[in-house]
């Protein structure tokens, strides 16, 4: 298949793939859990160059919770379509209680909508006790249109692991992604991505006063789901960012890894702001008329992250990692192993959809890909997934398409990539009878089965273990979801998942082997198998 198919390929199935989904320094154990700092007459109250804020103690008593806490100035007035400034000061205690509101969105799967744009918020949850903790900071998904570091992630698991751990807004859809030339030329001839500058911002901010919350500013490590997990890499590939972060896992965050130039960013902002030629147009436009514009784009802006940013100057993530010019930070990445099933079960979940029949599958490959029916690139697919292996279920079919050529491939890609130069632990999340994510029921399998898929991972390190059980965990997921979150919280404590009696997990290299995490017990595989049961010859092409 030829690079532009593959990119049509991706940039056509970013917009359902991504609104339904979300995305080295050391410390030893003894180091977390030390307490040579003397704690604060009120623990609840801390520091910040901007002033207190005071936070509440979990039910538990063995977390402190603090929320809504600004790390920049609310991106309004001229700061909309800009870099973040920092936070104001102030003199009075801010009531770190309640979450900030989510960033200004349409509203779906991934939350409520939203007409805020101050909404430049973090939250931090870190032991009630000690000092110097690893710092985790989770960058959420969601297509980069919708969702927030808010609710949704209950890190509890993680913190008594001991560990530190931050959640973040950043702006999303238009807000935070749209190129258009008027910025450009207004910011030095670059333009876009302000979401991710966002999350710069939030790392500056936290190396400045994370140590008053208890955390290690020397040990910070960023890991995000989809889109979140897209943002990590886009940080890794930044020649702007050293020295914020010291390790970095990425779940699901392989796709789209050559992003889109300035110039095809400019074009699409262009084409959905035609109303607009000069920045104080755009800038002057309602919330609402900026999320309708939005709306307009048949790609979405901000589903294809530009480089030609200011955080991004110059090369997509692809790029950087092929040229070794990005952040050389230990990092742990992998897929899950049915990841597009989620997509194209919102498909099947609508009754009104009926299953395509089986000769309909090339029309069907053709639509996925943007090209024609009866196209070269469609009939080498339709050859290396033949129908009869899917019980002739187009769906089903398309699903592993789209596993393989948006998620699979393009995280070994990465990895082998990466593991030439820093330390790399690969996995494949493979529990194919993981509880329900994000869907509001499971589809009837005989429309699609989804198995391990989109997101499915994310409740076996977030949330209680309670929660999880309601969700219909069995003993053997549960076992599985406590070597993740111990597989997690050791990698950021020392860059090495490895220890205790989990099975071993072998660090990875160009022909080397990956963790496939699932039940039973985790296990190894080869970079070989996993590349064959994924076609990646055909995406490599």
């Amino acid at each position: 298949m030829s690079s532009k198919a593959r990119h049509r390929l991706g940039t056509g199935l970013a917009t359902l793939m991504l609104a339904a989904a979300l995305s080295a320094g050391c410390s030893s154990d003894s180091d977390s859990k030390s307490n040579d700092t003397p704690p604060p007459a009120d623990p609840t109250t801390r520091d910040t160059a901007q002033g207190p804020v005071r936070g509440m103690l979990s039910d538990s008593g063995d977390m402190l919770v603090f929320r809504g806490i600004p790390y920049a100035a609310p991106p309004v007035g001229q700061l909309r379509f800009a870099a973040p400034e920092p936070a104001p000061s102030r003199t009075e205690v801010l009531e770190a209680t309640a979450f900030g509101p989510d960033c200004a969105q349409a509203g779906g799967v991934m939350g409520a909508p939203s007409l805020s744009e101050d909404c430049l918020y973090l939250n931090i949850y870190t032991p009630a006790t000690g000092s110097n903790h690893p710092v985790m900071v989770w960058i959420h998904g969601g297509a980069f249109t919708g969702g927030s570091g808010g609710p949704s992630y209950d890190p509890s698991r993680l913190v008594a692991e001991g560990v530190t751990v931050v959640t973040l807004n950043y702006r999303l859809g238009a807000f935070g992604f749209l190129a258009h030339p008027a910025l450009t030329a207004e910011q030095g001839g670059v333009s876009g991505s302000y979401g991710l500058l966002d999350q710069k911002a939030a790392l500056e901010w936290l190396q400045a006063n994370i140590a008053n919350f208890g955390g290690d500013p020397n040990n910070v490590t960023i890991f995000g789901e989809s889109a979140g997990g897209h943002s990590v890499l886009s940080l890794i590939a930044s020649p702007n960012t050293g020295g914020l972060f010291h390790k970095a896992i990425v779940q699901s965050g392989a796709l789209l890894p050559k992003q889109q130039p300035l110039a095809s960013a400019e074009a699409l902002g262009s084409a959905a702001f035609d109303n607009c030629s000069d920045v104080e147009c755009l800038r002057e436009l309602s919330t609402e008329e900026v999320l309708e514009r939005q709306a307009a784009l048949s790609d979405g802006i901000g589903l294809v992250v530009n480089y030609g940013s200011a955080l991004q100057p110059h090369k997509s993530i692809k790029e950087a990692f092929d040229s070794g010019d990005f952040q050389r930070v230990p990092i742990l990445t992998g897929t899950n192993s049915d990841e597009y099933t989620l997509f194209m079960a919102i498909q099947a979940l609508n009754p009104a959809n009926t299953p395509p029949p089986p000769a309909a599958y090339p029309i069907a490959i053709g639509g996925l890909i943007n090209a024609p029916a009866d196209s070269e690139a469609v009939t080498a697919i339709a050859a290396a997934y033949p129908l009869d292996a899917y019980n002739n279920n187009v769906w089903q079919a398309l699903g592993a398409i789209g596993t393989d050529a948006v998620f699979a491939c393009s995280g070994l890609d990465q990895a082998q990539a990466l593991s030439k130069l820093v330390t790399t632990y690969a996995y494949e999340f493979a529990d194919r009878d993981a509880p329900l994510t994000l869907l509001p029921v499971r589809p009837d399998p005989a429309r699609i089965e989804l198995g391990a898929s989109h997101a499915f991972e994310i409740p076996y390190v977030f949330g209680t273990e309670a929660s999880f059980q309601e969700r219909g965990a069995t003993d053997e997921q549960l076992a599985l979801s406590r070597a993740m979150v111990r597989y997690w919280t050791r990698f950021a404590k020392t860059g090495n998942p490895n220890g205790g009696d989990d099975p071993q997990w072998p660090e990875f290299s160009a022909g080397g082997q990956l963790l496939q995490l699932n039940t039973p017990a985790p296990a190894t595989q080869s970079a070989a198998t996993f590349a064959t049961r994924h076609r990646c010859a055909i995406w490599n092409r």
